[in-house]
């Protein structure tokens, strides 16, 4: 959640700011100011937002094992730990226990960028923009191909096909630590004792969505903050799930987390938790390291709403999506398809992701395909084949793919859906309830998104 670059908060709201849902506008300035800290700590992003040029970097990747306090979005300051960019201590205001994303490449190359691909066009906003509208379907777009690039949140990881991935970790704290990429055979660092270092290579796997953590006390180490995310995209066709697999306009990552305040302490006194004896009782739960109205891009700072528009909240203009075959062509250069979003679980607890307006169509889970056909249950009762869903169960460290149709709600009538003037925001929520009102107080406090169709382009000259 935290990072060490900072801006100051606190100033008066921007006339500019955006200020996307009335029903938040009660929040007090004081409840605010503080989650707006938290929130710039999770965003680490200068204060007009500007996008650095792409930069490339050695090709080891170090990070840093520490540990401080962070603020939740109630203002509540709680002790944690992560893998950061730069060495800093416990009496840091601002300690590094992100990274910023980074991408490895095929060449070798490791460059610091939120966008991927570094050399595709960045979203306004986060939001794609239509290629044009449909002959005889003025409502609906034809969406560009491999043209938009894709914000990533911090805490991420991209590996192109054939790259190798270098992590050098470094161990600031008083116990030994280690870094392991669940699923990915040799992936795994051993204990590093503290002060010392050790260097990780290993082979991209296969094109998916992984997790890296700190395997230590079972699920403790992670949910006090040590994890992250590893995404492994196809070299030759950055716009695909996997090679031959399912094409998509934009992709999201959403990293869920569930955080323990009680452990916390616990740990800063040095000691041991047994998770079987004195299982979690998460207060906090956090989506890409932001929960309520920080999630949800209605803070005071425009600079960190718009972080969440472009890494969380998912925007674009209504299409007729295909789901028989997400690749299919509208022209040489369109596609009819909708936006990838990757779920991970990094906490302790079952989330239950609701999606209003549009059902999502389940591509895989923890790396395997569904099938289209013939589909099974598993021994816990899950449906094992794609198919429409409107809540996506996540397990702890489950990773699922699934796309976003960005279609026209199934029950807007015609009549009003073409007489919108304004964007149509819809929730995504958790059906899990502890997630949405513990630690927030008022819902939605906690692990809280939305998604948008975009109002019609208005020609040159009309109004």
């Amino acid at each position: 959640m935290a990072t060490e670059n900072v801006r100051p908060v606190g100033s008066p709201p921007s006339a500019e700011a955006p200020n996307r849902r009335d029903v938040l506008r009660f929040v007090g300035a004081a409840g605010a100011l503080a989650a707006g800290v938290a929130a710039a700590q999770a965003t680490g992003w200068p204060k007009d937002h500007a996008r650095p040029a792409a930069a490339a970097v050695t090709g080891v990747l170090d990070l840093y094992v520490n540990e401080g306090f962070v603020p939740m979005v109630d203002g509540a300051m709680v002790y944690m730990r992560g893998f950061g960019d730069r060495a800093s201590t416990i009496a840091d205001p601002f300690p590094s226990l992100t990274i910023s994303p980074r991408a490895f490449f095929a060449d070798g190359r490791l460059i610091a960028d939120r966008l991927f691909p570094p050399d595709a066009v960045p979203p306004p906003g986060g939001r794609p923009e239509p290629d044009s509208a449909v002959a005889g379907d003025p409502l609906v777009y034809r969406v560009r191909r491999r043209y938009w690039g894709s914000y990533f949140p911090r805490r991420t990881i991209i590996a192109e096909s054939g790259s190798r991935v270098r992590l050098r970790v470094h161990n600031g704290l008083s116990q030994p630590h280690s870094l392991i990429v669940h699923g990915v055979a040799g992936a795994d660092t051993g204990p590093i004792a503290p002060g010392a270092s050790a260097e990780l290579e290993f082979a991209a796997p296969t094109p998916g969505t992984y997790v890296f953590s700190d395997p230590g006390g079972g699920s403790v180490q992670r949910t006090l903050g040590l994890f992250g995310v590893l995404v492994v995209v196809p070299a030759d066709d950055p716009w695909r799930m996997s090679d031959n697999g399912a094409e998509f306009e934009r992709q999201w990552l959403w990293i869920v987390h569930d955080i323990d305040p009680v452990w916390g302490r616990r740990a800063l006194a040095g000691e041991t938790i047994d998770p079987d004896a004195t299982p979690p009782l998460p207060r906090y739960f956090t989506l890409n390291g932001r929960a309520g109205f920080q999630s949800l891009a209605v803070t005071r700072d425009p600079g960190i709403n718009l972080a969440s528009e472009e890494e969380t909240l998912p925007s674009g203009s209504p299409r007729r999506t295909d789901v028989r075959d997400f690749s299919l062509a509208g022209t040489a250069t369109t596609v009819i398809t909708g936006q990838l979003i990757r779920l991970v679980n990094a906490g302790v607890v079952v989330h239950q992701m609701h999606f209003h307006g549009n059902h999502v169509w389940t591509l895989r889970r923890d790396g395997v395909d569904f099938p289209r056909t013939g589909g099974s249950i598993d021994a816990e009762g899950h449906v094992l084949l794609q198919h429409w869903e409107d809540v996506v169960e996540l397990d702890p460290l489950n990773r699922k793919e699934i796309m976003l149709p960005l279609k026209p709600a199934p029950d807007a009538l015609a009549e009003v859906f073409a007489a919108r003037t304004v964007d149509w925001h819809y929730p995504m929520h958790c059906h899990a309830e502890p997630s949405q009102t513990a630690g927030g107080g008022l819902y939605p406090g906690g692990a809280v998104a939305d998604w948008v169709l975009a109002v019609p382009k208005k020609a040159p000259g009309t109004r």
